[in-house]
């Protein structure tokens, strides 16, 4: 018996009530494990991207198939891409961090907040934006390098942001966690 195929699977379609139920129901039909899933309604459309390994014979193109006729009134925009057989491991040493921001409803945040990010290479793992009146919100999952003075790094970041009209606050995940549980 070979190895199981593993994709990532990415799903859009108009939000309606129970497609969560119906994917990851066929998910099941075809024997399907679910490794990770992240969904979010954007602008009226049911956003998903997961990771699950099947029984050998289940290829992407079946896969595809099977979940973008979930709806036949409304087909399914569905990409299946095979999983990297290994993934590039994360260096040693990184910490996770929890960064929030905010800043006026304007063009360019996300871009501004991410280049920085970039600039300092920190790689952004999560990101969830959203707008609530005049306010833009932001709230990533970054990881700070190993060996980067915290402090420091928290002094300039929000310089930086500022400059940009953004506040920005930057916490060690497990101290987010630990006051953000429901």
């Amino acid at each position: 018996m070979g190895m199981n195929p593993s994709f990532v699977i990415s799903i859009m379609a108009r939000d309606r009530v129970g497609i969560i139920a119906d994917v990851t129901g066929a998910i099941r039909e075809l024997g399907g494990n679910l490794a990770d899933l992240s969904q979010t309604v954007l602008g009226g459309y049911f956003t998903m991207i997961l990771v699950g390994s099947f029984p050998d014979g289940v290829t992407a193109e079946g896969l595809r198939e099977r979940l973008r006729h979930l709806d036949p009134a409304d087909p399914f925009e569905v990409g299946v891409k095979p999983r990297l057989e290994a993934p590039t491991p994360a260096p040693a040493g990184l910490a996770k961090y929890v960064l929030t921001a905010v800043g006026p409803d304007k063009i360019g945040l996300v871009a501004t907040l991410s280049g920085y990010l970039r600039d300092q290479a920190i790689n952004i793992e999560d990101l969830a934006t959203r707008v609530d009146g005049e306010r833009y919100w932001m709230t990533l999952l970054v990881n700070l390098p190993a060996g980067t003075e915290v402090g420091a790094f928290k002094r300039h970041l929000k310089q930086a942001m500022a400059a940009a009209g953004i506040l920005a606050e930057l916490q060690h995940e497990s101290i987010f966690r630990a006051t953000n549980e429901v």
